[in-house]
């Protein structure tokens, strides 16, 4: 099996060769093999610069794509993964926010109950949540949800959406982000309703998750993008 790692990036200058770093390691301690592939929207540091500056073992290929401006994390992740060629694509933030033993737990429950999704979730039973969202975004999120829910009905079967953890089928990967048009915060939200319409079966799974407080999330802007994009992907 080949697994296809995508991490989406802007301006991660200080985080992404400890993310690059203790990825590789652990998917050649635990003989995955496979690409880690950095999305890089448009960063003005330079992330790009230490991204091809890592040096990651023989049996990993690291490969970096970047924008010359900035079009959303949508759109970063779209771009990975089309240029994915594993068996399994995984896409996940930045930060090290997700404890690395989730990914062979993703691929198990994939391999063994034959899902062609699985999402990680905050918000089951068995997570566990070792730094929260400070409280003003833990606002934002339940508001959010709730916004989604209503509008989106079919939403109402998954407990995270947002997480930014989601292993795909490669396949199938590339087939619905080959389709997908939103380049901003409901990309997500976009592909489960795609994935919804074709029957895929999908899985959450519960996770052990960090913030990252240095968040790039702006909230105004973010606000706007949620509203317009919600009724483009409502009504259009």
């Amino acid at each position: 099996m080949k697994l296809s790692v995508i991490i989406p990036v802007l301006n991660e200058a200080e985080k992404i060769r400890d993310d690059i770093t203790a990825l590789a390691d652990y998917l050649t301690e635990n003989k995955i093999a496979g690409e880690i592939i950095v999305s890089d929207d448009g960063s003005t540091d330079n992330t790009t610069q230490i991204t091809r500056e890592t040096s990651v073992s023989a049996d990993i290929q690291l490969i970096v794509f970047t924008e010359n401006d900035h079009q959303g994390k949508g759109n970063a992740v779209r771009k990975g993964i089309l240029q994915s060629k594993g068996e399994v694509v995984l896409f996940m933030d930045s930060g090290n926010t997700v404890t690395l033993t989730a990914i062979s737990k993703g691929i198990e429950i994939m391999q063994n109950d034959n899902y062609q999704m699985v999402l990680g979730s905050r918000h089951l039973p068995g997570s566990i949540i070792s730094i929260p969202l400070a409280f003003h975004r833990r606002m934002v999120s339940v508001l959010f949800k709730m916004f989604v829910k209503l509008l989106f009905p079919s939403m109402w079967g998954f407990s995270d959406t947002q997480c930014g953890f989601k292993i795909y089928n490669g396949d199938l990967a590339r087939q619905l982000y080959g389709e997908s048009k939103f380049n901003g915060f409901l990309f997500d939200i976009e592909i489960l309703k795609k994935a919804k319409k074709q029957n895929v079966s999908i899985q959450e799974m519960p996770i052990e998750w960090t913030c990252d407080r240095d968040s790039r999330l702006t909230f105004l802007p973010t606000i706007w993008e949620v509203i317009r994009d919600s009724w483009k992907l409502k009504f259009k």
